[in-house]
């Protein structure tokens, strides 16, 4: 599979998803719930979604784990880990995007540098500790910024 980078740097325009969060809620993700547990707890409706999203033309397709990581996992820790929910997260997507499509993630941290929240190394391990999981449970393209040896 020829990888996005070099598939952009020819011109070649991508098609990626959408709004996760509105089809979460059309299924039933219930307001204050946790959008990245339903790929544990309700796999078949996050397959669903991502399937729906190939079907209607998108080359990439992102794993439902937008919010997982260390900073924000605070209260739900004790019930599922970042990176079992990540892993069920790129699974699902991968299981949707077949062999030819990509699988891509996205890993904001709610946190800005700029205001002080995180210090740019922290930002580095986080993205660094939550992108690595998702590579390898789906084959998640990831920028090579995040692959760099410190």
């Amino acid at each position: 599979m020829e990888k996005i980078v070099a598939m952009l740097a020819k011109g070649k325009v991508l098609i990626s998803d959408g709004a996760w969060g509105t089809f979460l809620q059309k299924k039933g993700l219930a307001p204050g719930e946790c959008p990245e547990l339903w790929n544990i707890d309700h796999r078949s409706e996050v397959l669903d979604i991502a399937k729906s999203y190939i079907a209607a033309g998108a080359d990439m397709i992102e794993s439902d784990s937008f919010g997982r990581n260390a900073i924000q996992a605070g209260a739900l820790r004790p019930r599922r880990t970042g990176r079992e929910i990540n892993r069920a997260a790129a699974q699902i997507s991968r299981a949707a995007a077949g062999p030819d499509g990509h699988v891509i993630a996205h890993r904001p941290t709610g946190k800005m540098l700029i205001t002080g929240d995180v210090t740019e190394d922290e930002l580095y391990e986080l993205s660094r500790s939550r992108l690595r999981p998702l590579k390898k449970a789906g084959g998640c393209a990831v920028h090579r910024d995040h692959e760099r040896d410190r």
